[in-house]
């Protein structure tokens, strides 16, 4: 197997990546879960209720970060990944895009994407997006994405793929060449949105030129309410955890496949596969965040500290395994899967611009897949929202909490926490 990426530790502290005529770029695969909390996976807790072989070998093989940690909601975490901004700097902190508004990340941000692709990769959406399509400017395959297939709101049904009597199931493309296509798949009514992003991976894959590095963003509608899935994934039936175990079980499925024809494909062993979600799991029976407080839509740590590991075959594109207790916020995903495939360089060298002024990013590529040096990020701004009147920061082992409860008009609490596993 040929060395994917090597990288030096000068003297002097300065990471560089180095790359011979001879090496490859790694294929990524990155899957963004919806609404998983840290309780609905097998790996976090021994008292865990639910069964995800698959995500607890990938996680025990690889590296597990323990401190991973997102927005409190759906748009402003996609929006920090895309962006490498802190939501508060885009102003999208206060809740998630809604539909049939004018809502859209600003046109004038420098997406992940665009910048992999000028760095050489094939770059595809499968799933939810959920970043505004007030324009056609707004959709993912105009930001940077080579094909997006999926829906563009916050939730759709897994089997009418709707939401509020609108249909929401689509695929688009565009290039310089052809321009936009957009077609609205409703022949798929009916049919179990993981079929269909199964079918949408293979093509993908089964189409691609494994020399050609791939950047394949998996965004996940499990495990996201409506709480379903089709009947053969049932274990049991006695209780709501019964439906959440028969959706991590296909989600699984999914995920499984997807690995399976990059196999085929002879891709697999040089691909690095990041997986997270997207925020904690929802307050309902449904979900659960396991030992930690609160849920989806509060600053408290089940909220915002999510499930994430990172994992690949090859010991040359990642040789860093175990697990990290260090800082990662979702907005360090975009510099990190920037330097992993060839760099800011790359992209000035193929574009004649320069990367984003003022990033709230952090690249740890360095430290998560070699170990190197020592935690890179040692405090985050969660959130400020001055409009709810809450706040949330994180600084070495502590966390500071800003709320104004609701039976107290007037009286803003203000709270250290001392962090602990």
């Amino acid at each position: 197997m040929k060395v994917v990426e090597r990288w030096l530790l000068l003297l002097v502290g300065t990471v560089v990546l180095v790359t011979d005529v001879t090496c490859k770029k790694p294929h990524i695969l990155y899957i963004v879960m919806d609404d998983q909390g840290y309780g609905d996976v097998g790996y976090t807790y021994e008292t865990n209720d639910v069964k995800t072989p698959l995500l607890d070998k990938l996680a025990k093989e690889g590296l597990i970060i323990e401190r991973h940690y997102a927005a409190w909601m759906c748009t402003p975490t996609r929006a920090s990944i895309m962006t490498g901004r802190y939501p508060i700097t885009l102003g999208i902190q206060h809740d998630v895009f809604q539909p049939h508004t004018e809502e859209c990340l600003n046109e004038k941000e420098l997406l992940l994407p665009e910048v992999v692709r000028h760095n050489g990769y094939a770059t595809h959406h499968i799933g939810k997006w959920h970043l505004g399509y007030a324009r056609w400017s707004c959709m993912a395959c105009m930001r940077g994405f080579d094909t997006s297939y999926g829906y563009v709101s916050g939730e759709i049904g897994y089997m009418d793929h709707e939401l509020g009597g609108y249909y929401d199931f689509y695929e688009c493309s565009y290039s310089d060449e052809e321009g936009l296509n957009f077609q609205s798949l409703g022949e798929d009514y009916g049919v179990y949105s993981n079929y269909l992003y199964n079918k949408r991976a293979k093509q993908i894959i089964e189409s691609h030129d494994p020399d050609t590095p791939l950047f394949l963003y998996l965004a996940m509608q499990s495990v996201h309410s409506p709480y379903f899935a089709p009947s053969k994934y049932y274990d049991c039936t006695d209780n709501e955890r019964c439906t959440m175990q028969a959706m991590l079980k296909a989600a699984e499925e999914l995920m499984t496949d997807v690995i399976s024809y990059l196999k085929e494909a002879n891709m697999w062993d040089d691909t690095l596969l990041i997986y997270h979600s997207d925020n904690g799991g929802p307050s309902s029976v449904y979900s659960s965040n396991g030992h930690l407080w609160g849920s989806k839509g509060h600053l408290w740590e089940g909220g915002v500290r999510t499930v994430a590991f990172m994992y690949s075959v090859n010991q040359d594109i990642m040789p860093n395994r175990g697990s990290t207790t260090c800082y990662v916020h979702v907005s360090d995903w975009y510099s990190t899967i920037i330097a992993i495939s060839g760099g800011w360089d790359a992209y000035s060298n193929n574009t004649g611009l320069e990367m984003p002024t003022e990033l709230d990013t952090i690249d740890q590529s360095s430290y998560l897949l070699f170990n190197n040096g020592t935690c890179p990020r040692t405090e985050i701004m969660l959130h400020i929202d001055p409009v709810k009147r809450v706040a949330g920061y994180y600084k070495k082992q502590y966390k500071l909490l800003i709320w104004q409860p609701k039976t107290a008009r007037l009286r803003v609490l203000n709270q250290y926490f001392i962090l602990s596993t």
